[in-house]
């Protein structure tokens, strides 16, 4: 059974032993004086009011506590664990070594094809199979909690490594579930010994990681206490403007000139430590600094700019929430502005896996970006569907093509895809990028269809900024 259905047995019990005492006594009381005391029982009105007011409120105390058992609940309504307030709750007082997040993957396919009530159905029995087989293999009182839609939090006093292992065969053992295919994603931290002070650190961890490397089939964080040292390291660098860049050239096939190059943000620690984006990025976002890094980025870039000929544009990537503020792109305008810098020189790469939910309100607001001058860029073009809904309502500038069409341009299905593209984007104006470049015949192969920029090391290798001064002041 699991530990959460026992805990809200053990409450509801608790509630009612406390909704009936007052009851006891009060048929106590009053057996005591019809069957026990000899005299003589005369009720006057003032008695029978109150023996009302008594049985009213005894009744309606009762009901009260039964209301206050049933909305207090520990548990998630469909799948009986702990709901997500309780789930926090519980691990403070137990305090695991570790907390893992595991997910199902397929949802919105699962919906699709069998409805949300069997998919209901498929959590509830998911959780008590994760009980069960937590068990089975000497892991009692596991605390399992549900955290969001499809996404259940476990606490374990387990090693991380213990618990990767238990779950990497769980999944190999439950992939089905009633005949249905599951596809699961987990992400697991260590505690740290001064848990109660980071317990929502913990929560923020497992959950963040977890959307930002959704793509890796496992997340180990070892040491939540070094990932600590490490978002204050990131925080302290970021108020410091410890950002270093390195450029990619991209070379334009007409001119056989680089005129673009890409801007590649490493962030410096304290300890010298160089991390690159993917690193750095989901703590910064955790700690709420999204905005604040993207503007400390765009500065930087400017600055850049400023100090190399008008001839040479760089092109970075700024988060779309960030692009969505409107304060946040008032802020970046007017410092464009103060510098005095041609915004055509700025180009703008934006990529999103799924359609923006009001596409409408976005696509009003790159139109206000480009209105600035601004050139706006798609990376990893035709690697979603939401590459395609987003090119038939708005004018990009650019297209920059995802890398799997160049490393499998010799692909005959790849090949007529990326040729159709192609054509495409030509038809609609689009500049058009390739990149991962890195052998002559993809360099050659490029050329006869007609890309207008290729990046990669069979192309140029990246530069450092003093060697891009050199090259460009």
């Amino acid at each position: 059974m699991l530990l959460s259905t026992l805990l809200e047995r053990e409450r509801r019990f608790k509630i009612a032993l406390r909704a009936g005492i007052p009851a006891l006594v009060f048929i106590f009381v009053v057996g005591y004086i019809v069957f026990i005391k000899d005299t003589a029982i005369t009720i006057s009105i003032r008695d029978s009011l109150i023996m009302g007011g008594i049985v009213f409120a005894t009744i309606y105390f009762i009901y009260f506590m039964l209301e206050l058992a049933t909305k207090g609940t520990l548990l998630d309504k469909e799948t009986d664990g702990f709901n997500q307030n309780a789930f926090v709750d519980v691990i403070k007082s137990h305090k695991p070594k570790s907390i893992a997040l595991l997910a199902l993957n397929n949802i919105d396919a699962m919906n699709k094809n069998y409805g949300t009530h069997k998919v209901n159905a498929i959590l509830h029995d998911i959780i008590h199979a994760l009980d069960i087989y937590l068990t089975q293999h000497g892991v009692s009182n596991t605390i399992i909690g549900r955290y969001t839609g499809t996404k259940f939090l476990i606490a374990l006093n387990r090693d991380t490594q213990e618990i990767e292992n238990i779950l990497e065969s769980f999944i190999g053992q439950y992939h089905e579930i009633s005949d249905i295919e599951v596809d699961y994603l987990f992400s697991v931290v260590s505690s740290s010994p001064d848990q109660d002070k980071d317990i929502s650190f913990l929560l923020d961890s497992v959950t963040q990681n977890f959307d930002h490397q959704k793509q890796q089939n496992k997340i180990i964080v070892t040491d939540s206490a070094k990932e600590q040292e490490l978002e204050v390291m990131i925080k302290e660098a970021l108020d410091s403007r410890f950002l270093s860049f390195s450029f990619r050239p991209l070379l334009n096939r007409s001119t056989d000139e680089v005129d673009i190059y890409t801007v590649s943000p490493k962030m410096i620690l304290a300890d010298s430590r160089e991390l690159l984006p993917r690193e750095y990025l989901p703590i910064i976002n955790r700690l709420g600094l999204g905005q604040v890094y993207d503007l400390t980025l765009v500065k930087q870039v400017v600055n850049t700019a400023s100090l190399i000929d008008d001839s040479i544009s760089l092109s970075f990537n700024i988060s779309p929430f960030s692009l969505r503020d409107r304060g946040f792109l008032k802020n970046a305008f007017e410092y464009i502005k103060k510098e005095q810098l041609d915004p055509s020189r700025m180009i703008i790469e934006i990529y999103e896996k799924n359609t923006h939910h009001n596409l409408d309100s976005y696509l009003k607001t790159l139109d206000y970006i480009r209105s600035k001058g601004v050139r706006i860029s798609m990376d990893n073009f035709g690697s979603s569907n939401s590459s395609f809904d987003y090119i038939k309502y708005f004018q990009f500038d650019m297209v920059q093509f995802d890398r799997d069409f160049v490393r499998r341009i010799d692909n005959p299905k790849s090949l007529a895809l990326f040729t159709s593209l192609l054509k495409m984007c030509k038809e609609l104006n689009i500049t058009t990028i390739a990149k991962w470049v890195d052998e002559d015949s993809q360099k050659e192969k490029l050329g006869e269809l007609g890309i207008d920029y290729m990046q990669g090391f069979g192309i140029k290798k990246p530069i450092s900024k003093k060697e891009l001064m050199i090259q460009h002041n």
